[in-house]
C-alpha cells in the first residue's frame, strides 16, 4: 500500500514541471500577441473568466480596479487610446501549482513613442490567478511615476496638436 502511495505522489509531482511548461508557452505565445503594438488585446479578455477581477495598482491615468470581461476589455481599449502603439514585451514568466489553481507572475517591459516623438519606457510585473485554463485574477503593477510623467508629456502633445 505504501508503494501505491509512494507512486501516486511521484507520478503528480512529476507531472508539475510538464504543466508549467504549457502554462509558460501559452503565456509567452498570449504576450507576444498582445504586446505587439496591434491592439488586439481579444485573446487575453478571451482567457479572463466572466467574473474576472482586474486591478492595475496606482492613482494613474491606468490605474483600476474592476470585475467582469467587459470591464477588462474596456480597459484595454483605454489603455490604447491612451498610449496607442504601446509594446509590452515579456521578460520572465513563473508558473506555480496546478489546473484547478495556477499562479503565474510575469515580468514585463513596457515601451511606445508619445505623441511628442518621446520614448516611454517602463517595467511592470503581472500576478495572475488561473483555474481550469481561465484567468479568474489579474494584478498589475507599474512604476507609477513613470507612468503619470509619460501620461502628462502624452496629454500635453495631444492638446498642442488640437
Amino acid at each position: 500500500m505504501r508503494n501505491a502511495s509512494y507512486s501516486v505522489t511521484v507520478t503528480a509531482t512529476g507531472g508539475a514541471p510538464m504543466y508549467h511548461a504549457i502554462v509558460r508557452s501559452k503565456v509567452r505565445a498570449l504576450w507576444r500577441t498582445t504586446g505587439d503594438g496591434s491592439g488586439n488585446y481579444h485573446p487575453a479578455v478571451a482567457m479572463a473568466a466572466p467574473d474576472l477581477r482586474f486591478r492595475f495598482i496606482g492613482d494613474t491615468i491606468l490605474g483600476a480596479e474592476l470585475r467582469g470581461r467587459e470591464a477588462f476589455a474596456d480597459w484595454f481599449e483605454k489603455a490604447g487610446r491612451c498610449f496607442p502603439g504601446m509594446r509590452l514585451s515579456l521578460v520572465d514568466v513563473v508558473v506555480k501549482g496546478w489546473p484547478w489553481n495556477t499562479t503565474v507572475v510575469v515580468r514585463l517591459r513596457i515601451e511606445a513613442t508619445l505623441a511628442d516623438s518621446s520614448a516611454y519606457e517602463n517595467e511592470g510585473i503581472q500576478w495572475v490567478k488561473i483555474r481550469w485554463g481561465r484567468m479568474v485574477e489579474d494584478t498589475v503593477l507599474e512604476d507609477t511615476l513613470r507612468l503619470q510623467q509619460a501620461w502628462r508629456r502624452q496629454e500635453a502633445a495631444m492638446a498642442a496638436k488640437g
